[in-house]
């Protein structure tokens, strides 16, 4: 004889087969979940998202595989393509002696990573504030590397005596800053370069969009002017007395206004000239600090001229006043973001 069932007793044993259905269905995709990533496993020392925490400290660098990563759900391989060379601009008007020293009153005013893809045939340049605050690479007495402090990234260039040491600081704390990305070399120049600069290209032709009332009679809100020796330092590094707005971003703007023209002017240049690298190296020689060779110099050169700009990026984040100075906090979310789209490629 069948068993009668109550209303209630149904309802339980519905609920049981679906409770065991649903644990099937789990399990099942556990299941080939696991099969799936015995497939392709992640590869050793992949992270799910950029970091600095592995980083090493100056001159405990290893030759290390291609990093891999896993970003957005998607696997990423590092750009080996790339090729990369920071460019400074240090707020003293000449070099200084390069006598060995722990420190130097010398900062990199100006920052710039310009990276290459011959891939593509392509330049794309990422100005950096140099407000940003990051870990600054610090040494003993001995000169031998200790930590970090977490500082304004300009500050990374007084570590040292001015000259090589101090721009070799400033490339790790700009690679340790965007997450260890591999930076092949750096030019530095002092700001008495800059008129010389302008002057070897002809001059450089810009739109003024600020009030620099007080500072340059010649540099007039709206007109178009083509700047001189004269000028143009007035334009690329004026700050604290401007009237519309004496923030360093201002400055970025303008900065990376007078670059879009030099780069240009170069191009011209140098198809006017063919020994114009030459000329330059000869004439900015005295300002300068590089771990450049003379052919390194005009392969930089051919690129600059022959690749296509593209663009100039900046960094997100918010400037708040510090202590003393202001101080750039970058936006961690977006910069990992533009990090991975500038030197990282899909894998699949």
């Amino acid at each position: 004889m069948g068993r009668h069932w109550s209303r209630r007793q149904r309802h339980l044993a519905y609920a049981l087969a679906a409770a065991v259905l649903v644990a099937a269905a789990v399990g099942v995709y556990l299941f080939f979940s696991r099969l799936e990533l015995a497939a392709d496993p992640i590869p050793e020392g992949a992270g799910t998202a950029l970091s600095r925490n592995d980083l090493p400290l100056p001159g405990e660098e290893e030759e290390s595989a291609v990093p891999v990563l896993f970003y957005g759900g998607r696997k990423y391989v590092y750009n080996t393509d790339l090729s990369t060379l920071l460019i400074l601009g240090i707020d003293d008007p000449e070099l200084g002696e390069g006598v060995v020293t722990l420190r130097n009153t010398s900062q990199s005013d100006f920052l710039l990573l310009a990276v290459f893809d011959p891939a593509e045939e392509t330049c794309i340049f990422l100005q950096l504030d140099r407000n940003t605050m990051c870990d600054v690479p610090y040494q003993d007495s001995f000169g031998k590397p200790m930590g970090y402090h977490y500082e304004q990234l300009a500050l990374a260039h007084t570590y040292g005596n001015g000259r090589e040491p101090s721009c070799e600081n400033t490339v790790h704390a700009v690679s340790r800053l965007l997450y260890g990305v591999s930076i092949d070399n750096y030019l530095s120049l002092t700001m008495d370069a800059i008129p010389v600069l302008n002057d070897l290209v002809g001059g450089v032709t810009v739109t003024v969009e600020d009030d620099f009332t007080g500072i340059d009679d010649t540099l007039i809100k709206g007109e178009t002017v083509t700047l001189t020796a004269d000028n143009v330092e007035h334009f690329v590094r004026s700050r604290m007395r401007m009237v519309d707005d004496d923030s360093n971003e201002a400055r970025m703007r303008r900065q990376r206004t007078y670059m879009t023209g030099l780069f240009s002017a170069m191009s011209a240049a140098i198809k006017k000239d063919a020994s114009f690298a030459l000329d330059a190296y000869g004439a900015l020689e005295k300002s300068m600090v590089t771990d450049c060779t003379i052919d390194q110099l005009n392969a930089y050169v051919d690129r600059f001229d022959g690749y296509a700009v593209g663009g100039i990026f900046t960094l997100e984040g918010e400037t708040r006043m510090g202590e003393v100075y202001q101080e750039f906090y970058a936006d961690d979310a977006a910069l990992q973001k533009l990090v991975m789209d500038i030197f990282y490629t899909p894998a699949d």
